[in-house]
């Protein structure tokens, strides 16, 4: 059984294909084959010889400037040289082949029991060209390398002995099937969600892993924070994969999140019963059975199952309101504790005009914590529950770990005032 490494293109996403390979051989998973387009194909000339810290020392030392000549800080970037772009039939290459050049080693390459393959297309004839590391030229392999990567037209074309060759995501970013045709009968393949051509496995006996990066980031970002970042979640995303680690957008240690659960599923359930059905059963059970999300909640509850992905998406959820970094692995005491920090800065002087999100879930947090009438405070909570669930349930979460982790919130007068001119308004 041959088993590959199969790396997409996504330029400087690039950084996150390393991290994979990290977790890889942190969990001895051997690999007989890696094929790559693109960027992809850089990385795998790097990692065929088993080099992980010459491979990262690349990304961590590469900037756009050392690639392009220009520094693409964000997208807002790319008009500036649009121009020059056009001009020119591409940006100039020549630094980015003089470094790849010096650090592809065409003889470890060869020499390593890792077989390596590569996609570019011939410009000329659009023929695209798919090559193994015995079907490259002797002396050719960093030229061809670089071909794979060459993105036309940001940059000008690859010529190698008179044809002229561009970015094999014109043909297959994810090149699969060249790993089956190299023997592959088992794959993990990396997919940066970038722009680019995917072809149709052609073999649907073969076992494939997906590993997908699904970050939005800009492609031309080269820098090394965006590469340490990239690697780290390339990193946890696969050790959950194979699942070492726990969590969704972000990273657990192996057991927290039912841990978590199980110390506060009794108290998050009884608040959502005491919100929900409460009082007048029969009239909310019937608003309830109206909404899809909370008719799952309840046959869960009825059926005795775990409500342990809705808590652990309210937990993930309040992560990205509150902008908790998500390349970190994190034990769930601190993530709770980020979470009860950030909770304690909201500020209620400003409101958007859903009235939903970071400010609502403040707002149902003090409305709850600050009653003395918990009952009349379940009554008015009702309908922000069926309107705003997401937000409701992500406060409920604040409430249940608030036992454990005590939150003061600052005064939500103003957000009082804004609800009772609303309510003066409608009348």
């Amino acid at each position: 059984m041959k088993r590959a490494l199969v790396l997409s293109g996504g330029g400087a996403k690039g950084s996150y294909e390393l991290g994979v390979y990290k977790a890889l051989r942190r969990l001895n998973i051997k690999i007989d084959i890696i094929t790559g387009t693109s960027i992809g194909a850089l990385n795998g000339a790097l990692l065929v010889t088993g080099d992980y810290l010459k491979a990262k020392k690349f990304w961590l030392k590469m900037s756009a400037k050392d690639v392009f000549d220009y520094d693409f800080k964000s997208k807002k970037e790319y008009p500036k040289v649009a121009k020059d772009i056009i001009k020119n039939k591409g940006l100039k290459f020549d630094k980015a082949e003089e470094f790849l050049t010096g650090i592809i080693n065409e003889e470890k390459i060869r020499k390593s029991k890792i077989d390596y393959g590569l996609v570019t297309v011939n410009l000329k004839n659009r023929v695209p060209k798919t090559l193994s590391k015995n079907q490259i030229p002797k002396g050719k392999l960093a030229a061809y390398t670089i071909a794979s990567a060459t993105c036309f037209p940001l940059v000008e074309v690859k010529e190698i002995d008179g044809e002229y060759y561009v970015d094999g995501g014109y043909y297959d970013n994810l090149p699969i099937n060249l790993a089956i045709d190299m023997g592959a009968d088992e794959i993990i393949a990396v997919d940066l969600s970038a722009i680019g051509i995917k072809q149709k496995v052609k073999d649907n006996e073969v076992k494939i892993d997906y590993i997908k990066h699904s970050s939005k980031d800009f492609i031309l970002d080269f820098n090394p924070d965006t590469a340490r970042r990239n690697i780290r979640l390339g990193y946890n995303d696969t050790m959950k994969h194979y699942g070492k680690l726990d969590g969704e957008n972000y990273t657990f240690k192996k057991g927290n999140l039912k841990k978590n659960y199980n110390n506060l599923s009794d108290y998050y359930i009884q608040l959502l019963k005491k919100v929900l059905i409460s009082d007048d059963k029969k009239v909310k059970i019937t608003e309830i059975l109206k909404n899809k999300r909370y008719q799952n909640i309840f046959l869960n509850i009825k059926q005795g199952k775990s409500l342990e992905k809705e808590v652990n998406s309210s937990l993930e959820y309040l992560g990205k309101l509150f902008d908790i970094q998500d390349d970190y692995i994190y034990n769930i005491e601190s993530f709770n504790r980020k979470l009860i920090k950030e909770a304690k800065s909201l500020n209620y002087l400003t409101i958007d005009k859903n009235l939903k999100g970071k400010m609502l879930i403040g707002y149902i947090y003090n409305k709850f914590m600050n009653s003395d009438n918990k009952e009349e405070v379940y009554k008015k909570l009702f309908n922000i529950a069926l309107i705003f669930q997401k937000d409701f349930l992500a406060a409920l979460y604040l409430i249940a770990i608030s036992k454990r982790y005590p939150i003061t919130l600052k005064s939500d007068k103003f957000f009082e005032e804004i609800l009772n001119s609303l309510k003066s308004s409608v009348k």
